[in-house]
């Protein structure tokens, strides 16, 4: 079983650890990104795994932090950064005694901006990774099959599109020296009785329901699913319990797509901002990736309706709002009832008017060009009095003349 340890550890400064290539048919072939040795004391036992999962509120973003603790170097990743808790991640990699090598993307993420630009600005030797059907910027390019080494363990890459068209899940190694269960870091591509939307950034339900249940649904039923994001509570699941009760991916296809189809969600309120600075960030500012030389393809910003500033102002919250009108998420708004039995104090004036000698009518007219706020559910007694009186006032000077 897989053990969760906090241990105080020390770093002596090394070379960048390799990505380890898969190439079908053929022989496991090393594409060495460094000098980098995992010969060790550490290769007569299994390697330890010091594991933390860290979370971004705004966003509802899961950070984890892995490590082999048994390696003399204690290499260590993030997967997920976010910009908003990079120090936090970084204090604790410190804290921790841990030499971070990797700072590594699920996917394109639209929800908040990426934290490896940050964290490759304070440590230089840190590398970038995403997946090269991701078309973004970084140090390192995965691919389905390929394996990220950090120490004696190692993640397996496996591509899970959909979401977007370069999601990958990283999944921990198979075998006697690497962690049991095994953990698969699934990004936004399956959630805790969810999965990722399939509508902007070349999204597809279709290539979504595939990849899940081709590249994630095929790993042994107790792997441990960790997503990027969750929004009830939920911290992990397994690959069995999402085949199960999962919502969405555990039904049919057709049916899958449906309700993927009717989901009816809001335009990211981030999207503006973080979609562009994860593909094409300033490197002075983030550090990570770089601009690209033409406009990305498959990234298309969704146009707000007429009346909308901007995107961020347009949905307010997750709601739609249009300048002008503000969002009251408190429930329903009622209006408070109205003096008088309900009819108003203008109305009142005017009825008694008839009987009072036409004395309320100036009196509502007095009140309704000295005073600036009236309910607007009052105004019409107040004009009605406020003509009568002009009215009342023509009778009387006509009469006076006539005597």
């Amino acid at each position: 079983m897989l053990r969760f340890r906090c241990v105080r550890l020390f770093t002596s400064p090394f070379d960048a650890p390799f990505i380890q290539s898969f190439k079908p048919q053929t022989s496991l072939i090393r594409a060495q990104m460094g000098p980098y040795s995992t010969t060790s004391s550490s290769a007569h036992h299994s390697p330890k795994l010091v594991f933390r999962q860290l979370f971004e509120k705004e966003s509802s973003t899961y950070t984890y932090l892995l490590a082999d603790a048994s390696h003399p170097q204690k290499p260590a990743l993030l997967i997920d950064p976010v910009d908003k808790t990079a120090d936090r991640d970084l204090a604790l990699v410190k804290e921790l005694g841990l030499k971070l090598i990797y700072a590594i993307n699920t996917h394109v993420h639209a929800d908040h901006v990426t934290g490896s630009g940050l964290i490759k600005k304070k440590f230089p030797d840190v590398k970038s990774i995403i997946s090269k059907a991701s078309t973004a910027k970084a140090d390192l390019f995965v691919e389905p099959g390929d394996k990220i080494y950090f120490g004696d363990i190692f993640l397996e890459v496996r591509a899970t599109p959909g979401h977007t068209l370069g999601c990958v899940t990283y999944v921990t190694g198979d075998g006697p020296n690497q962690p049991q269960p095994r953990m698969a870091f699934t990004g936004d591509a399956l959630l805790i009785r969810g999965c990722g939307r399939t509508d902007f950034q070349g999204g597809s339900s279709d290539k979504l329901y595939d990849s899940v249940h081709s590249q994630i649904f095929t790993l042994p039923k107790d792997t441990l699913v960790y997503p990027a994001h969750d929004y009830k509570g939920f911290t992990v699941s397994t690959v069995g319990e999402e085949m199960l009760y999962n919502p969405r991916l555990s039904k049919d296809k057709e049916t899958f797509k449906i309700i993927m189809q009717n989901l009816n969600l809001s335009y990211p309120k981030m999207m503006d901002h973080a979609v562009p600075a994860n593909m094409a960030s300033i490197a002075a500012e983030y550090g990570t990736f770089q601009p690209p030389p033409q406009p990305v393809v498959g990234f298309p910003q969704p146009v707000p309706p007429p009346g909308a500033l901007e995107p961020s102002e347009y949905y307010a919250r997750g709601y739609q709002s249009v300048p002008g009108y503000a969002v009251d998420e408190r429930g329903d708004v009622r209006e408070p009832r109205l003096p008088c039995c309900g009819i108003g104090l203008g109305w009142f004036l005017f009825i008694t008017g008839f009987f009072l000698a036409a004395i309320p009518w100036y009196v509502a007219a007095f009140i309704l060009l000295c005073t600036r706020s009236i309910d607007h559910r009052e105004k019409a007694g107040y004009v009605t009095c406020t003509i009568a009186a002009v009215l009342a006032t023509i009778a009387i000077i006509f009469g006076l003349t006539r005597i």
